[in-house]
């Protein structure tokens, strides 16, 4: 991993200011500052860096006094715990923030230094060694020792004894538990990590730049190649797995030796004959044979290999899942005994009881994160083999297509228990145990039937590979939030959301509109009741409001009722005071009944899109101040089927016995992570920063589950489209819903019976090896697409495709130009067109008085040049002699520079009247032009350069009469007359031409 990446990754989140811009250093060399600037630069680093390291070392000095009092006299113990464990963590944060820093200043001066070789003295030897005099930083290691030392004796009262002693002994006297012991041994590494770690980013470097120059793989057998290499790495890597991965190399070795002797022509008869072999045994044309490693193998005999590879890995997977569980219960009854001691206020309150329960702690606090860093180095072992047998089954079917088997094999594969079981009990024990490590405390329960939620939401997308690794990150900070018994950390959730045939709230949420509503009726689990009402609200949040969540329960069996206005509000409060709630709490409720109620009524709203998912909830119950949550197998329903208000009569959702369309249903291919944040929102925990800036979670946003399925399973109702749609990791998921037999080629719409949305994945099947090659054959172009897409969809082989975004950082291919048949005018490239039959893509934009503001401002930028240009012009006017031929044509320059001037007056009158209305609509079309603007410019270019030619012009024409030493001033002076009747010679300035 480069250094860029390995600072962005170990920095901490509330510290990220304070870091070296070490990005910038790079960017400086790029632009080429000389020595000074850049010494000045790296100055400017190092103070930055310096003032933060200072108030740091000074905070934790006096908090290490303060618990060294602590210690020495009698207290509660589980508040010394808190305090040591907060002071351990910051302390070793500080030590990382010293290491990260002066490696980054090395480095920067280290890359300049191998940029630019000059004869300038070498600035990492000698530079370096100046900055290590002026700032304590570059000596953190000396700094904090005194400090580890006694942070260590917090933990040990025998640390006392560390001082003089050699790193081995150190780690001897030190508790197993300390985490800061690889800070305490690392006093003498300096100047040996520099050297090793300047040899290995050498080493890096040239990786990199081969890294880059390695051929991307195009047929099958470089692929093939690749995988085999990567499979072997990893294997190689993780020792331990060596003897349990699936032996991809000799499988698929065996593979091509059969294929070398099958062929690929069939020899077997259509037909079955009951009292004849089609191939004898030890006769040609039997199965192919092959003599591997000094054993004969057919092709049966590989089926045979493949099959107890796979029972080898569904003992090892169930084996340490077993070894996990296990160790994770005594883990928590362990944790629990530790809890109960800690809170113990009868036993004795002393430092050195204290130091026992820190100890206790931080070796708890590592077996916890053991078991779950061996539980997802299982997942990656579960991974890699699944990879290797689906790419050993496709190379098969691809090898001896006469046999295919790859969609055979991997239902079976997709059956198998370390695959198919939920192993999430796992995290669920996991989140208990260090739930008691840190003591959480429950808030209070809202048993009120109206329940308001306040609070900022943002929406994150997460790759299927980093849901595991999510959830360890976030569970030893916020326990999973279970609101039913059971052993996943799971719950099933299904919300029916509503609207109309107009899509009038789709639209509104869609554009982002103050007050826009969105209306849905959602349940937990399996049983639907109690079900609950729910109404979000948007405001915008300039004008002091934010945006609210608002509900209250009714039953199921009240729905209908409730919904086509038979079910009034006074029965609604009636039943409210049977079940003995409070009369604040009734009338609240009522309030909000009544709405919802008028809003079904008025906008004749019914059941549209319903989203089903898993979530996965982390927070401290009842305490909404933090608040995550993790959506798993999201997909959504089209739902309008129950009819629209007062004609709902029978049922208020779809009949789940009755079987649903693929047009119907489509999957959301990634996790949905939510972070709802109370309270400070600006200044979130630092884990959270750090969970959002790690790497595995990108940041959509106002992302919706409501919008994206209503976009997709109901495009002929909607006007247009989210942005994300077009994003190149969720296309395969639309384009599964697109009606069946839609084919596109060229952009163009054919019929294929019985075509498949995914030709690799589902279209190969016992007896069917024909058809997917006739079918390539008559349209090697042809694929399917949503018509949400169209010739919007990015793919490398559909023609006039448009560039697309990829939040998950997965490469995008580019778009080809049209063919031939498709005319498309888009002026070089300069206005943008949109494919026939596609919908206009929508941004949600954020309006606030300063965006108008700005827009008067760029008005007004715009008219300053326009005033400017006419002032010029006038001048060339009046000073130009309008009897000579060079006078003539600056007035044609001033002319043509007015023109242009009154041009930059009518684009910015019509950019300002464009602006101001897509600026209301919150729509993000029309902010932008390029046509015109750079019409104007190429104007005003080719009228200076008018100007310029007929000044040069004028400059090689005949020069004036002599003067003949003639004074002219002067005997214009003797004349009695005006000096303009003298007969002076017209002087020409070039300024005035």
């Amino acid at each position: 991993m480069k250094f860029g990446q390995a600072l962005e990754q170990e920095a901490r989140a509330d510290w990220a200011a304070h870091y070296v811009n070490y990005k910038r250093a790079k960017a400086r060399i790029k632009e080429k500052a000389d020595v000074p600037q850049y010494k000045t630069f790296i100055m400017e680093e190092c103070n930055r860096v310096e003032s933060f390291y200072r108030i740091m070392v000074e905070e934790l000095k006096r908090e290490s006094e303060a618990l060294k009092a602590l210690m020495n006299q009698s207290g509660s113990v589980e508040m010394m715990v808190n305090r040591s464990w907060k002071h351990t963590e910051d302390l070793g944060d500080l030590y990382d923030f010293g290491r990260l820093n002066h490696d980054g200043v090395r480095k920067s001066l280290k890359k300049y230094d191998k940029t630019f070789l000059t004869q300038q003295p070498k600035l990492q030897s000698q530079y370096l060694e100046e900055l290590k005099t002026q700032y304590k930083f570059f000596s953190f290691r000396e700094d904090l020792k005194d400090l580890l030392f006694q942070c260590a004796i917090f933990w040990n009262e025998d640390a006392t004894k560390l001082r003089g002693l050699r790193a081995s002994e150190i780690r001897e006297v030190l508790p197993a538990s300390f985490p800061l012991a690889g800070q305490l041994v690392d006093q003498k590494k300096m100047h040996s990590s520099e050297e090793t770690e300047t040899e290995a980013e050498s080493d890096d470097e040239d990786k990199g730049r081969k890294a880059g120059q390695i051929k991307v793989p195009q047929t099958e057998a470089e692929k093939d190649e690749q995988f085999e290499q990567q499979y072997t790495h990893q294997r190689l890597s993780k020792p331990e797995w060596n003897n349990f991965l699936a032996d991809y190399q000799k499988l698929n070795n065996i593979l091509k030796e059969l294929a070398k002797i099958a062929g690929v022509k069939s020899a077997f008869a259509p037909v079955a004959s009951l009292s004849m072999s089609d191939h004898p045994a030890a006769a040609y044309g039997a199965a192919p044979e092959i003599i591997y490693e000094g054993k004969r193998i057919k092709e049966d005999d590989w089926f045979k290999l493949v099959d107890k590879e796979v029972e080898d890995i569904s003992k090892v997977t169930d084996a340490e899942v077993t070894r996990v569980r296990s160790g994770l219960v005594s883990l928590r009854d362990r944790c629990e005994g530790w809890s109960k001691k800690t809170k113990d206020k009868s036993a004795a309150q002393t430092g050195a009881r204290a130091s026992v329960m820190l100890q206790q702690l931080g070796a708890l606090e590592q077996e916890a994160k053991q078991l779950g860093s061996d539980f997802l180095s299982l997942e990656k072992f579960v991974n890699l083999n699944f990879q290797a047998f689906e790419k050993l089954l496709k190379n098969h079917d691809r090898l001896l297509p006469n046999t295919p088997c790859h969609q055979f094999y991997m239902s079976k594969l997709r059956n198998q228990g370390w695959i198919r079981n939920d192993f999430s009990d796992v995290f669920v024990t996991l989140s208990d145990c260090h739930s008691l490590l840190r003591q959480d405390s429950t808030g209070q329960q809202n048993t009120d039937a109206k329940q308001d939620f306040v609070r900022n939401t943002k929406k994150y997308w997460v790759a299927t590979e980093h849901v595991s690794s999510v959830k360890h990150l976030i569970l030893q900070h916020l326990p999973v939030f279970k609101m039913s018994s059971g052993g996943g950390d799971s719950q099933l959730i299904n919300s029916v959301y509503f609207d109309n045939r107009q899509m009038q709230l789709y639209h509104g949420r869609m554009d982002k509109t103050p007050g826009a509503i969105a209306l849905r009726l959602r349940w937990y689990g399996t049983e639907c009741n109690p079900v609950f009402v729910e109404r979000k609200t948007h405001l915008d949040a300039w004008t002091g409001n934010v945006s609210v969540k608002e509900r209250f329960t009714i039953d199921e069996e009240l729905c209908v009722p409730f919904l086509n206005g038979s079910y009034t509000v006074n029965e609604y409060a009636d039943e409210m005071r049977r079940q003995g709630k409070k009369e604040a709490d009734i009338q609240s409720a009522c309030k909000l009944f009544s709405q919802v109620a008028r809003a079904i009524e008025s906008k004749q709203l019914g059941p549209t899109v319903r989203t089903q998912y898993m979530r996965t909830a982390f927070q401290i119950p009842f305490d909404a101040s933090v608040r995550i949550s993790l959506d798993t197998n999201l997909c959504m329903v089209r739902e309008d089927c129950c009819g629209y208000a007062s004609t709902i009569t029978e049922r208020w959702r779809r009949d789940e016995r009755v079987p649903v369309k693929a047009s119907e249903l489509t999957h959301f291919p990634h996790a949905v992570l939510e972070v709802k944040l109370q309270g400070d929102v600006e200044n979130p925990p630092v884990w959270v920063k750090d969970l959002l800036e790690g790497g595995w979670c990108t940041e959509v946003y106002k992302f919706s589950k409501f919008i994206h399925g209503s976009a997709v399973l109901l495009t002929e109702l909607v006007a247009a489209a989210p942005y994300w749609i077009d994003d190149v990791s969720i296309r395969d998921s639309v384009n599964a819903s697109a009606p069946k037999g839609a084919l596109t080629k060229r952009g163009n719409t054919v019929a294929f019976p019985g075509a498949k949305a995914d030709d690799d994945a589902s279209s190969i099947s016992f007896g069917d090896g024909v058809r997917k090659e006739r079918r390539a054959n008559e349209d090697e172009d042809a694929e399917e697409a949503h018509p949400l897409l169209g010739q919007m969809r990015p793919t490398g082989n559909q023609k006039g495709a448009r560039a697309t975004t990829d939040f998950l950082g997965r490469q995008t291919p580019k778009a080809p130009r049209n063919p031939p048949g498709d005319v498309e005018c888009t002026c070089c490239g300069l206005i943008q067109v949109e494919g026939a039959g596609t919908l206009p893509r929508k941004v949600p934009v954020r309006i606030e008085p300063k965006t108008f503001f700005a827009n008067e401002r760029t008005f007004l930028a715009w008219l300053h040049m326009s005033v400017t240009l006419g002032g010029i012009s006038s001048a060339l006017t009046v000073f130009a002699d309008n009897d000579s031929k060079e006078g003539a044509g600056v007035q044609i320059m001033s002319l043509a520079l007015t023109l242009v001037a009154a041009m930059f007056i009518l684009h910015a009158s019509h950019s300002f009247y464009i602006r101001r209305l897509s600026i209301r609509k919150r729509e993000d079309a029309g902010l932008d032009q390029i046509a015109f603007p750079i019409f104007i410019g190429c104007t005003l270019v080719v009228s200076l350069l008018g100007i310029l030619i007929a000044n040069f012009s004028e400059s090689l024409g005949p020069a004036p009469p002599p003067h003949n030493g003639t004074n002219w001033t002067l005997l214009a002076l003797e004349q009695p007359g005006p000096i303009e009747q003298s007969p002076l010679p017209t002087a020409h300035h070039p300024l005035l031409n």
